[in-house]
Parts: C-alpha cells; sequence; structure tokens
C-alpha cells in the first residue's frame, strides 16, 4: 500500500481519503499487531479515540474467548502466509457491547517482509439480525413440514428432481432423506407409466395450469405398489420464473382396498341372497356404506387439518414480513436522526460564523451537508426499494394525464426546462401511488441528467395501447446511454462513471422496475450517446388487488 502512495499519490491525500470514511474502520496495525493509525470510522464503530487505541495490541477488540483461544495471533499468521484473511464474528466496542464485524486484514511487505497490516472493519450487526429473524421463520415453517407423518410433502427442482423429503415422505415411500434427494421423482412410478412418459406429463401441466392432481399407482422402495393421490403444485418466483414443483401424496391403498372388498362384499351378497334375506343384506350394504362415509368424512377432516396448517403457516409468513417491514422503518428513523443532527449542527455553525469561514471552510461544510442530503436520500431509497413490490394497494380509476401533470408540479422543474405531456393519456384501474412513483422516478430522473449536459431540456410522456396493457415513454434530450449499459443502470446501487457530476443514489430505476415487474409489466431503456434516453414501462389496463408479499 505504501509502494502505491509513493509511486503515484501523495501521503496528504490518502489520509484525506481514508479519515473521510465513517462506514468502515481502517487502520494499521504492526507486524505484532499494535495499532498504528485510527480513521473516524473506527472511532464511530468501536468507541476509541484515536490517542486511547495508538500502540495497543488489536486483540482488544476480541472477546476474551476468542483471545484465549489465541485467534487474533492466529488471524494475523494466516494474514502475513496468505496475504489476505477475511472474517465474520463477534467484536467487543469500548464499552464492552459486542457488534457482529466483516473483518479484512491485508499484510503490508517490504523487500518481501511482513512489516505490517491493514485491516479494514464493517458492522454487520444489523444486516446478521435481520438474515437471523427469515432463519428462523424459514426453520419454523420447515419443521411445521417435517412434522407432518400422513402426507409425503416433498419440493422437485424444474427437471423433477428431489429437492427436499419429509417424514411422512420417508413413512409412505420407504426411502431415507439421503437415499433420494438429488434423484427424479420417476423412481415412485411403475415402469409403465415412465415409458408411457406419464411422470414428464403430470409436470408439463402442473407448470401450464399451475396445478396437477391425480390418482394412480406408485411404487415404494421394496417395489411394492400403493394407491396414491397425488397434487403437483407449481412454484415460481417473483419474476414468474418456473423454480421447482410441491408435491403432496396421500397413501390411498387402505381405503381403495376397503372399498373394493364392499364392492365385492355386496356383489356376492346381492347374487346369493334369497328372497326373504334381502332386507338383511340391505341393512348390511347400508352399515358398509356408512362405515365407507366415515372413512370418507375422516380423510376430509384431515385434508381441512392439512388446509389449515397450511393457512397459519401462511399467516405466520406475513406476520414475518410485516415485522420486517417494521424493522425496516425503526432501522430507517434511527439511521437518519443523527444525519439531521449532523445538519442541523452544519447550518448552525455556517450561520453563526457567517463571513468569518474561509473559502476552503465553506466547501468543506457544503461537502457535508450535500454527503447528509446523499445519506438520507440513500436510507430513503432502500427503505422505497424493501418495500417496492410487496405491498399491493386497492386498484382505483386513474386518469393518467392529470396524474403526471401532478407529477411535474411536484418536481417542480426550473426555468429551461420543458414537460410535453401527450393528449388523450389513458385511465387505468389501478394503484395510484405506485404509478405516481415510476412516474416521479423517470421524469426527475430526466431532468436531472439533461439539465448536467445543457441548459435547454425537453422532456416528453408518451403512450401507445398494446391491448391489454398500455405502455408509457420518457423521453429526454440529454446525454444518452452507451448500449452496454442498457442493463446496468436497473440495478441498485448503480450508476454510470459518465454521469458522476450528477448526485444520485443508484436506487431510483431499481425501484421502478420493481414496481413495474411486481404489477406484471416490464420496464427497458431505448439510448444512444449524444440521442438522449427513452425510458419505456408497460402498465396493465386492470390491476391484481390486496396485499402482497
Amino acid at each position: 500500500m505504501q509502494r502505491q502512495i509513493r509511486e503515484g499519490h501523495s501521503a496528504d491525500l490518502y489520509r484525506c481519503l481514508v479519515d473521510s470514511v465513517t462506514d468502515y474502520a481502517i487502520f494499521l496495525l504492526d507486524a505484532a499487531g499494535h495499532v498504528q493509525s485510527w480513521n473516524p470510522g473506527a472511532q464511530r464503530f468501536k468507541g476509541y479515540r484515536a490517542d486511547e487505541i495508538i500502540g495497543r495490541h488489536f486483540s482488544v477488540f476480541y472477546p476474551p474467548d476468542d483471545v484465549a483461544a489465541g485467534k487474533p495471533a492466529w488471524n494475523l499468521e494466516v494474514a502475513a502466509r496468505e496475504g489476505r484473511l477475511e472474517d465474520e464474528g463477534w467484536r467487543i466496542r469500548k464499552d464492552g457491547s459486542r457488534f457482529w464485524a466483516n473483518v479484512v486484514i491485508s499484510a503490508i511487505y517490504d523487500g518481501g517482509e511482513v512489516i505490517g497490516f491493514a485491516k479494514v472493519t464493517r458492522d454487520l450487526t444489523v444486516r446478521r439480525g435481520a438474515e437471523e429473524a427469515l432463519r428462523l421463520s424459514e426453520e419454523r415453517f420447515r419443521l411445521l413440514v417435517q412434522s407432518v407423518t400422513d402426507y409425503a410433502i416433498v419440493t422437485l427442482d424444474p427437471a423433477g428432481r428431489v429437492l427436499s423429503w419429509n417424514e411422512g415422505a420417508q413413512r409412505i415411500k420407504g426411502y431415507c432423506a439421503d437415499e433420494i434427494l438429488g434423484s427424479t421423482f420417476e423412481r415412485f412410478y411403475p415402469e409403465e407409466a415412465v415409458a408411457a412418459g406419464f411422470p414428464r406429463h403430470e409436470l408439463e401441466a402442473a407448470a401450464r395450469d399451475g396445478r396437477f392432481e391425480d390418482e394412480s399407482w406408485r411404487l415404494r422402495k421394496d417395489g411394492s405398489r400403493f394407491w396414491a393421490n397425488v397434487i403437483i403444485s407449481a412454484l415460481r418466483g417473483a419474476d414468474g420464473r418456473l423454480v421447482g414443483y410441491a408435491k403432496i401424496t396421500r397413501d390411498l391403498t387402505a381405503r381403495r382396498e376397503a372399498e373394493a372388498q364392499a364392492r365385492r362384499l355386496a356383489a356376492e351378497e346381492a347374487a346369493h341372497a334369497e328372497a326373504v334375506r334381502r332386507s338383511e343384506d340391505l341393512a348390511r350394504f347400508t352399515e358398509q356404506l356408512q362405515e365407507a362415509n366415515e372413512e370418507l368424512q375422516a380423510a376430509l377432516a384431515e385434508v381441512a387439518e392439512a388446509r389449515d396448517a397450511a393457512e397459519r403457516a401462511a399467516a405466520a409468513a406475513t406476520e414475518a414480513y410485516r415485522e420486517l417491514d417494521q424493522f425496516a422503518y425503526v432501522a430507517s428513523h434511527d439511521l437518519k436522526a443523527p444525519l439531521r443532527g449532523i445538519a442541523n449542527l452544519a447550518q448552525w455553525i455556517q450561520d453563526d460564523l457567517g463571513d468569518g469561514l474561509d473559502a476552503r471552510s465553506t466547501e468543506h461544510m457544503r461537502l457535508l451537508q450535500a454527503r447528509v442530503r446523499r445519506m438520507e436520500g440513500l436510507i430513503d431509497g432502500i427503505l422505497a426499494y424493501s418495500r417496492a413490490g410487496r405491498l399491493l394497494g386497492e386498484p382505483e380509476p386513474v386518469a393518467t394525464g392529470p396524474l403526471v401533470r401532478e407529477v411535474v408540479e411536484l418536481l417542480a422543474p426550473p426555468a429551461g426546462v420543458t414537460i410535453e405531456v401527450a393528449d388523450g393519456m389513458p385511465t387505468l384501474q389501478a394503484e395510484r401511488i405506485p404509478l405516481q412513483q415510476v412516474f416521479m422516478n423517470l421524469i426527475g430522473n430526466a431532468v436531472k441528467y439533461a439539465r448536467a449536459v445543457r441548459p435547454d431540456v425537453v422532456v416528453a410522456v408518451d403512450w401507445r395501447d398494446t391491448g391489454d396493457a398500455v405502455e408509457f415513454a420518457v423521453r429526454d434530450n440529454g446525454p444518452g446511454i452507451a448500449p452496454e449499459y442498457h442493463e446496468r443502470i436497473w440495478g441498485i446501487f448503480q450508476t454510470l462513471e459518465a454521469r458522476d457530476k450528477v448526485e444520485g443514489t443508484g436506487i431510483g430505476l431499481s425501484v421502478v422496475r420493481k414496481v413495474v415487474e411486481t404489477r406484471g409489466g416490464r420496464a427497458w431503456v431505448e439510448s444512444a450517446p449524444g440521442q438522449g434516453a427513452t425510458f419505456r414501462f408497460t402498465w396493465p389496463r386492470t390491476a391484481r388487488s390486496g396485499a402482497g408479499t
């Protein structure tokens, strides 16, 4: 690292770069592990000031059990031997509290000899908490499925290979999980069914219609046959892509044999009964029918119980998503509160000192306030992205012409900006707020990036009817986008190097695509450098209603 600074950069510039980073703790250790430098990010994460920690051994950041196990020394040994070490684990702040950290230690060499280490630490406590909550929710659902013994509940990949196996599947079919996972589900079918392509037909029908139900013979591990009721449901991702199948099997052999036996007995008794015994035969037959009906009612009760269990699991999943939304809101509020404090403090300093600030200090204050605004925008964008597509409101008639003009009023474009809205804009049965959010992001982006390169900005909003949907277009006369970036710009946190002079979080377009695709539409861009850009998206004329997760 030091050699690179000597070859191309000044030490002062490098130090300013490191000191400006507050999201990462970046500091140097000597070859023995003693702290040699300390940046603001390190002070924010770990609580120590530079004068409190420089010269102390970095093992002070590790829990006592890790220190006793020699983990700090082992980390340095690995980094010295391999050049780099990355680790995640608990670390200790000055006040004794723990935080979950991602740590990268890189060895610094001089003439082939290790003279120290660069250490970069990031606080991942919030992310780990969210991942743990999701893991617990998935674990509860997995245990629910595993506890069912009257039904074989398995999942298949799109090719029909077994991905999961519950206790009911083992009891009915005889295979242990390690014997069947990864195998094709055709192993459960008689040879004649496989030869006729029936298993493939089941998957094709489920993929086409969403669900397939059948009753026929299946095979156990020992080769014996059993009569099965089978339901196969297609599993699709948020983008509609087929990701696999859920397969529920119930062994109906006993019921089938009982029904067959009842029919045989009834036929034999009817053939040989004498006229004087017909009433007795009828009574016995009625009793047999009652028994069969009781079995059927019991089977229906079990089906209802399984359905109730599935509904409870769905309710639990909905509650988990609700808790995740609440957590995201609280986290956003707690992150933005100190940012507002920083912004207010900077403004108070600037107001108090006034003309007493020199040009450099004034620029620093401007940069500080701009970064606070950028962080607030980034937090709001992340919160919007986390919710985009999962919450569906109630559809209503939305006149898109007035809606776009309302968006233009909210954006309040400056002088020199012309926004043209096509005549006859359609009225849709849609969710108003998500559609407004899409137009707000696209028109706002068009104005922002076009103004960066020219004073006379023209943005045009147009539409065309595609049948079941409407295709909207937002066209600008800005700098344009090279074709190789047409897909990249839709990714979260993605911005173009050519647009690095324009303030942005890199979230707006990812929110647009997520909202549009969740409603069954599609979003894309048509552009070339120097020819402006046209952002297009489709929106169905009739929207779904209700809350989605």
